[in-house]
């Protein structure tokens, strides 16, 4: 039987994947334009209904997703922590602050996404 890794919600890490997951979808959601253009650039008449943003858009909402899953996980995490000692208070600050962080991440892909459904992808 394999063994699965699995991140708690008070782990440190939870602070720094969800601006991390953003910063990478970003970059690949605007090199991903750059190379799709250069290679297939899509008809001008099918404007934002290109393959281009509507396979943006699909990517983009699938890291929302997950983002926001996190942030509920991380949310639901929060709740189970006691309060005992010191580290319960440390385990309660990194979840909560994880929830936060999971959550901006989430609302930014959604804000940096929304021009895709907007604009022409190849400018």
């Amino acid at each position: 039987m394999t063994k699965v890794f699995r991140l708690s919600a008070s782990h440190p890490w939870q602070l720094l994947i969800g601006l991390s997951v953003w910063a990478l979808w970003f970059v690949v959601v605007y090199a991903g334009v750059s190379v799709a253009c250069s290679a297939a650039p899509p008809a001008a008449e099918r404007a934002t209904a290109s393959w281009i943003n509507l396979g943006l858009i699909a990517f983009t909402l699938g890291i929302a997703g997950v983002l926001g899953f996190a942030a509920f996980a991380c949310a639901k995490g929060a709740k189970r922590v006691g309060s005992g000692d010191d580290r319960d208070g440390l385990r309660r600050f990194i979840t909560s602050a994880a929830t936060a962080l999971y959550a901006v991440a989430a609302v930014s892909t959604l804000f940096v996404g929304l021009p895709l459904l907007f604009v022409w992808p190849c400018v």
